[in-house]
């Protein structure tokens, strides 16, 4: 029912009549849907502003699968590469993906992390969020035969060939499976394991270098390139780091 002009301003009156905390509580009474929207539109305004303001440019993502290094390390692979790239820490990073654990020979607990594991790297790699790796022996060759890595040769002569000189004492070669009958030998509808495979310098064995040297690691640490990766010309100077520090 609409109200007349002096109901109006007797409600004015009684309202302006009211103590603060009278006025209030009338207010969160009758306008208390209201008061929630409007709070829940600053909180979400908020968020957006925050986040636009300290979001930072991602120049490269590393994972490291296998490989486990200290915060020394852990601070040169991330936060030294922006530091060398001479730009803001504070607006750019390098995106890791630490404790990651991909076996073929996994069981029980460990059978149960490398599958996320391998869920999540795959999950990164089809989002394009996921460039360079670190890699034990074992890992390096999942990766490998299954085609997730670059050819490095190709890829630092192509993008710098003095480079290319300098890595090429850590090249390393590893098989490429193109295709083979691993389901059939599983179901039992083959007696034997064949593959149509290729080779490819598709790695770094980086762990001799005077980079990691200092972490001592008891097995070879290998770097490669994801083949998808759209930032192929920052993964060639993040190999000028490693390789040149």
């Amino acid at each position: 029912m609409k109200m007349s002009d002096r109901e109006k301003e007797e409600r004015k009156a009684a309202f302006r009549r009211m103590s603060l905390s009278g006025k209030a509580d009338h207010i969160f009474t009758y306008y208390k849907l209201q008061l929630v929207l409007i709070l829940i539109a600053v909180i979400a305004a908020g968020s957006v502003i925050s986040s636009a303001v300290t979001r930072k440019e991602r120049l490269l993502y590393l994972g490291l699968v296998n490989v486990a290094v200290g915060e020394t390390l852990q601070t040169a692979l991330t936060e030294g590469y922006v530091t060398e790239r001479g730009v803001s820490l504070k607006k750019n990073e390098v995106y890791a993906y630490y404790n990651l654990y991909i076996s073929d020979e996994a069981s029980g607990e460990n059978h149960e992390y490398s599958y996320a594991s391998r869920l999540k790297m795959l999950a990164a790699m089809n989002a394009k969020q996921v460039d360079v790796v670190l890699l034990n022996r074992e890992s390096y060759d999942l990766f490998s035969h299954s085609g997730y890595l670059l050819d490095l040769s190709e890829l630092l002569q192509s993008s710098d060939p003095d480079l290319l000189s300098r890595a090429e004492p850590l090249l390393t070669e590893n098989e490429v499976i193109l295709e083979d009958n691993a389901i059939d030998v599983k179901l039992g509808n083959a007696d034997s394991y064949q593959a149509d495979t290729i080779s490819a310098a598709n790695a770094l064995e980086v762990s001799g270098t005077a980079f990691f040297q200092p972490a001592g690691f008891p097995e070879p640490v290998y770097l490669g390139v994801i083949a998808n990766s759209p930032r192929l010309s920052e993964t060639v100077e993040y190999i000028r780091y490693i390789t040149e520090h």
